[in-house]
């Protein structure tokens, strides 16, 4: 039952490289490197993950075994010992004389059989709800894969993103020790101030100031994203870099709004609650209903040994009918019908949730899409800005101020498109997630650089 769960769930997470990453472990990330559907790999092949979860379907698939077990005969062997004595009675011919009787024992030895003829629709009912019950075990399952894939999604983006503004930070300050040696050097010429020295130095040391603090949320990402792999932080070589494939556009709200209606898992699992509820009220409306059990034993009684030498059948039919319960059942019934009810409130705001969740992402997704165009045209007008403040300056028609300044507007508009860029990712994965159509977005919108 669960490798057919897994496969099912396997293709509906177009994970088709499967689980072998976990064989190779983490001497394969420090060779080779992990790309992002290697993460999800590994990500799904670690027991700390998903185990929980497969344990709950492994658990329900057994109490369905059981409930259908419930159909059959069950057979039953017993031996038992029953001693009795000694003691002390009155003689039967001799009235007020009184007599020591030695103690006694017998074997009653025997099988003994149970068969439900009629048990008002309880057996079918605990079959049905058992089935039920394995079919939210497995929605469970997969709400929590597609979980798991966004955990590992935001968090591979989120080590990139962390490395990215590291590695810019890193450059921002050879710039700066660059520029603090022409300005040193035009400072023992004359050409420069001390203030000019003075404000080069503040610049670099803040850009060493944010290259500390990138360092530490790097770190804070390779914990995270290991975490989820299994492997360790040291071992994290990402040679991928996910992004948007070009063209792509947001599809149409409403056809959203009624995919993410029919795909969503927390609404399926609600609709499996919605039937269990019914079938619950089915069973608790036939409370007054008779059950009818035959009962058959063959054994025999033997004072020497525990034997079936001389043991015969016996049948017996066991009518158990409540007739009267004090309203006991009634109120059972209202209460199951309560439940049902409670279900079916609950799928309809869910509904309405999930509706109002796929509304905020598209225009969420829609923003980050438009944040990042216009970040790359800053940072674009932030480059050619830079380029000329400096050949300003490097002919003396730039003071030292001008150029740092440029320097720094360079410098943000290059982190605001990184960050730009990872968002839009992020969020058009987020949106994807609200219609329950992760895979998709692996297939179709995602791409490795």
């Amino acid at each position: 039952m669960l490798r057919k769960l897994q496969k099912k769930i396997g293709v509906y997470l177009f994970l088709g490289l499967g689980l072998v990453l976990m064989l190779s472990g983490e001497a394969a990330a420090q060779e080779s490197g992990i790309t992002l559907r290697e993460a999800l790999d590994l990500a799904l092949a670690n027991p700390n993950n998903l185990g929980t979860a497969q344990r709950v379907v492994d658990e329900a698939a057994a109490k369905r075994a059981q409930a259908a077990a419930g159909r059959w005969p069950s057979i039953s062997f017993n031996t038992q010992y029953t001693k009795i004595g000694p003691y002390t009675t009155e003689h039967p011919m001799m009235p007020g004389v009184l007599v020591d009787v030695e103690a006694t024992g017998s074997y009653n030895t025997g099988f003994s059989m149970q068969l439900p003829l009629y048990m008002g629709g309880k057996l079918n009912s605990a079959v049905q709800l058992a089935d039920y019950g394995v079919e939210s075990a497995e929605l469970s399952y997969a709400l929590e894969t597609e979980d798991l894939i966004q955990q590992v999604i935001q968090a591979y983006i989120g080590f990139l993103k962390a490395d990215r503004m590291w590695a810019l930070g890193q450059e921002q300050i050879t710039i700066l020790k660059e520029h603090l040696r022409l300005v040193e050097t035009n400072l023992r010429l004359g050409y420069a101030a001390k203030t000019d020295l003075l404000a080069t130095q503040i610049q670099l040391t803040q850009a060493e100031l944010a290259v500390v603090k990138a360092e530490h949320g790097r770190k804070l990402a390779a914990e995270h994203l290991a975490n989820l792999l299994g492997v360790e932080p040291g071992a994290l070589v990402l040679t991928s870099e996910p992004r948007i494939k070009a063209g792509f556009t947001l599809p149409d709200l409403e056809l959203a709004l009624q995919e993410a209606e029919l795909a969503r898992p927390e609404l399926k699992s609600l609709a499996v609650a919605i039937r269990m509820a019914e079938e619950n009220l089915k069973l608790s409306k036939g409370y007054w209903q008779p059950n009818l059990v035959l009962i058959g034993t063959y054994g025999t009684q033997n004072q020497s040994s525990p034997t079936l030498e001389d043991a015969v059948w016996t049948y017996t039919l066991n009518l158990d009918w409540r007739l009267w319960s004090g309203g006991a059942g009634r109120a059972e019934a209202a209460a199951a019908a309560a439940s049902l009810q409670k279900y079916q409130h609950t799928w309809a705001q869910s509904k309405e949730l999930i509706a109002l969740e796929v509304r905020q992402n598209y225009l969420a997704a829609a923003e980050a899409g438009r944040v990042r165009e216009l970040t790359a045209l800053i940072r674009r007008q932030a480059e050619e800005n830079y380029e000329l403040v400096k050949a300003k300056y490097e002919l003396g028609a730039a003071t030292n101020l001008e150029l740092l300044t440029a320097q720094t507007t360079l410098n943000s508009a290059l982190n605001d498109q990184v960050t730009a860029e990872y968002d839009y990712y992020l969020a058009v994965a987020a949106f994807y997630r609200m219609l329950g159509q992760t895979a998709q977005f692996l297939r179709e919108v995602s791409e490795d650089a």
